[in-house]
């Protein structure tokens, strides 16, 4: 009896942990893994590596310009932040309660009652959209503080190369499967694909989709946007490359999302083309590139994937030169591509299908001209337990997904690390090795 007990365990486990993102049987496993919320939090939260920055300072800046200047979009900087998700297929909406929680720890009670929504689009592809963006705009009543919020959904692009599995889903062969072992499949059929398709024909198609929302990002304001539209982006005005230079842009990822970004910029970068300056739009171009190298781009990729996803895969062609490009005075500085690019690496260790990055790896695997920064964050968001005599164990369903509810992980994001407005609440429940280079 005990031994079928066990197997019983087991099989429920197994079913949480491939049924991670779904949040499969989500009721049932709470009730049998979580323990009472009234418990005092020990959940371990180990951090190494480099500080950062984190949201409220880029609020202060534009409360510092506002209290010169009543809001306009010539003078003031603004925040913006782009989500991109990773395997599944959300829905548009899918990052609403992480930017809730987020927007709350800002003190933004206001938002735009209508979103904005983009079907990204580019000629050389058709006429299918590649992903959509959803533009979101909180602010506080005093209108200080103002946070744009873009959400991209790219997981339209391999909806059809996924279908081409959707008959094993049907009753002519469900029928024959056990309960339990039917909703592991089902899962497995909608989300295990992804990773593999994206390594195929439907990669450029995301990049572009990511490159894409860049380009709204960077420039164009709230005001500019219509509320509908399918439209393909390209840098092209004097106003572009002033709130370019002006904003500050923060992006976020979930699991596959943080290689679908690194890939992105790399791409980016190593595409480029050497444009001439004979016309207007190539002018604008280069003084873009030039901009860029003086900027930073913050990064939270939440459950990161990045060395898993590298496997197989050859690596960029320029690697450990880090200091030569992104040290300032350093010989091939004004060939890099941004100023830094800060990383905040989060992934619960009892997550299966999540990796800290070693910093051998940014030396190794990612282009140097990108100027890679890295902080691991080694964090709990599951809770361990005892469960049935089996052992320790945390919930893999909520260790894959559940940082959206993490005050810690929104405190960091908010607030960064080693900072003056680094939160109590961080000092006191996590452990920072803080890492120095040479």
């Amino acid at each position: 009896m005990a031994r079928k007990i066990k197997i019983f365990c087991l099989w429920i486990l197994l079913l949480l942990f491939i049924g991670g993102c779904a949040g499969i049987s989500k009721g049932v496993t709470s009730a049998f893994l979580d323990k009472t919320e009234k418990e005092k939090d020990t959940r371990a939260c180990d951090i190494k590596g480099h500080a950062f920055t984190g949201l409220e300072a880029f609020m202060q800046r534009q409360e510092d310009s506002s209290g010169k200047n009543e809001r306009t979009s010539e003078n003031r900087p603004t925040l913006k932040v782009l989500m991109i998700h990773g395997i599944g297929s959300p829905d548009p909406g899918y990052s609403t309660r992480f930017s809730t929680n987020l927007t709350r720890e800002l003190k933004l009670g206001v938002m735009e009652e209508r979103a904005k929504e983009i079907d990204l689009m580019k000629p050389s592809f058709g006429d299918v959209p590649l992903g959509h963006l959803t533009v979101k705009r909180y602010f506080n009543k005093s209108k200080t503080r103002e946070l744009i919020f873009y959400e991209l959904t790219w997981s339209k692009i391999i909806e059809e190369e996924k279908k081409k599995i959707d008959y094993d889903n049907s009753g002519e062969y469900s029928f024959k499967r056990a309960n339990i072992n039917k909703s592991i499949k089902t899962f497995v059929n909608s989300h295990m694909p992804d990773p593999m398709i994206y390594l195929g024909e439907s990669q450029k198609k995301i990049l572009v989709s990511v490159t894409q929302s860049f380009c709204w990002m960077f420039s164009l304001d709230w005001e500019d946007l219509e509320y509908e539209q399918r439209a393909f982006c390209e840098i092209k005005s004097k106003q572009a490359l002033e709130n370019m230079e002006e904003d500050n842009h923060v992006i976020v990822t979930h699991s596959l999302g943080s290689r679908i970004i690194i890939d992105s910029l790399q791409w980016f970068t190593a595409e480029t083309p050497d444009v001439g300056n004979q016309n207007p739009q190539e002018k604008i171009f280069l003084k873009f590139l030039e901009k860029l190298k003086n900027k930073k781009f913050p990064i939270f990729m939440l459950a990161n994937q990045l060395p898993l996803l590298q496997l197989g895969r050859k690596d960029p062609e320029v690697t450990g030169q880090i200091d030569q490009y992104c040290r300032e005075g350093g010989e091939k500085q004004q060939q890099r591509m941004f100023k830094e690019l800060p990383i905040a690496a989060f992934s619960d260790p009892n997550d299966i299908l999540s990796y800290e990055i070693p910093p051998k790896y940014a030396m190794e695997s990612m282009d140097s001209r990108i100027c890679p920064k890295m902080t691991n964050i080694s964090i709990n968001v599951a809770k361990v337990i005892s469960v049935l005599g089996l052992g320790n164990v945390a919930n893999p369903a909520v260790a894959h997904s559940g940082y959206d509810d993490d005050e810690r992980v929104i405190n960091l994001i908010v607030y960064g690390l080693g900072n003056e407005g680094t939160s109590q609440m961080i000092k006191d429940r996590c452990t920072w090795l803080e890492t120095v280079s040479d």
